[in-house]
């Protein structure tokens, strides 16, 4: 049975039923990042991207399986890249699901990274205060789902940890070498595919190198940034037809 270890983004998490219903004949994995959910009481004071990786790494050594697929999305997807980048001997084949490729695309960590904490808690409490109005920003037609997992998300994490998390990204994806250890995973053996939602797909900041040298490229129709809850049987359907590819 093929292993499938998915990696949340800056909010929430993927252990969802919903989700994992679409998998099957799959080992489904979904673990939170540091800070996030059983890792909530977390001290994410100095945490770092490479923390992130190290901590997935572990997981997916804890498993004792064969190698597996690794999937990431939005800030997760940049874990995912730094993770294949380190460990290729782990993996069978990445997916990165509009994970974070530049500043361009963790604009909203940059954000939130220069914000002072009392502010971050403000606007996460916000959010907490009409969480429908939070999940409408990134899809088209609201469901049980969604509205659900509004609420799941946002208290998935303290702010502290939105706050940090959004820090480690801009530190991580700022330097020159970001880019080439990117590359280095395309160039590399490792299939890598590129997910994302039709409406969202043109804010992607993707490089013409990326989508060069990438096994497949996935626009799921008539979604956004949050394709995987908007859709996931589309969703489910995208990632097996590129991994099978692979």
């Amino acid at each position: 049975m093929p292993t499938l270890v998915m990696l949340h983004g800056l909010f929430g998490h993927l252990h969802v039923p919903e989700i994992e219903a679409e998998y099957v004949g799959w080992d489904l994995c979904a673990p939170d990042l540091m800070g996030y959910g059983t890792y909530a009481d977390s001290n994410t004071s100095h945490l770092s991207l490479s923390d992130q990786v190290e901590h997935v790494i572990g997981f997916i050594e804890a498993l004792g399986s064969d190698r597996v697929h690794l999937l990431g999305h939005s800030v997760g997807g940049a874990v995912a890249m730094l993770v294949a980048h380190r460990r290729p001997d782990l993996l069978k084949s990445l997916c990165t699901v509009e994970g974070n490729f530049t500043l361009k695309d963790a604009f909203w960590s940059a954000k939130i990274a220069e914000t002072d904490d009392a502010e971050v808690e403000a606007i996460v409490q916000g959010y907490r205060q009409d969480p429908d109005a939070w999940m409408a920003g990134a899809i088209d037609e609201p469901s049980d789902l969604t509205r659900r997992l509004a609420r799941e998300w946002l208290d998935n994490q303290p702010a502290s940890t939105i706050k940090a998390q959004a820090r480690a990204v801009v530190d991580a994806t700022t330097p020159k070498n970001y880019l080439s250890d990117l590359r280095a995973v395309l160039e590399s053996d490792l299939p890598v595919h590129l997910i994302a939602g039709s409406r969202s797909a043109d804010g992607w900041d993707v490089p013409r190198w990326a989508n060069n040298l990438c096994a497949t490229r996935f626009n799921i129709p008539r979604t956004g940034h949050l394709m995987m809850v908007e859709n996931p049987k589309a969703f489910a359907k995208a990632v097996q037809t590129a991994i099978d590819f692979g």
